[in-house]
């Protein structure tokens, strides 16, 4: 019996070729294959001892690739039929968009609560619930986004004056 490692060392790049080919699309194709190793990773004991594993594993694939072809068929025949929203990018002004570029400076928590707060209108408990945290952690997230926020945007209002 081959160890699974030395089988995906040796089949990776044909795979890879392949689910390209079916594709057309890198990323996907990586994510493809990736998935049909962890496939046969999971029944080594029985994959390993077919005839053909590669054969196994090329057909797993196949079937791996039409199954997402059909999927985004069927996505774009739902979106098409739905129609394309309204006006979807909001019309920001300057001033706004100046203040989401501070925003977007901030740590990462920190641009999460701010949006949810100030754009979505949530409360802190409902903030919460979406990162995963407590009411205390958002409240302080807050405070330290208006801290950073304060020098920039009064400097900000003061180019105006």
């Amino acid at each position: 019996m081959i160890p699974f490692e030395t089988f995906y060392q040796e089949q990776y790049r044909a795979l890879l070729a392949i689910a390209v080919a079916l594709t057309m699309d890198r990323a996907a194709a990586e994510d493809l294959v990736q998935e049909t190793f962890i496939s046969a990773h999971r029944r080594w004991d029985r994959v390993s001892q077919y005839e053909s594993p590669k054969a196994w594993l090329r057909r797993v694939l196949i079937n791996r690739a039409t199954s997402r072809r059909r999927r985004l068929g069927s996505e774009m025949r739902a979106v098409t039929r739905i129609g394309p929203p309204g006006h979807v990018e909001p019309d920001l002004s300057a001033e706004t968009s100046e203040v989401w570029s501070e925003v977007r400076r901030l740590p990462r928590r920190q641009q999460q609560a701010v949006a949810l707060h100030y754009v979505a209108q949530l409360s802190m408990n409902e903030i919460a619930d979406i990162m995963g945290c407590s009411s205390g952690a958002v409240k302080s997230h807050l405070h330290r986004a208006r801290e950073a926020l304060k020098e920039p945007l009064s400097a900000w209002k003061e180019d105006e004056a």
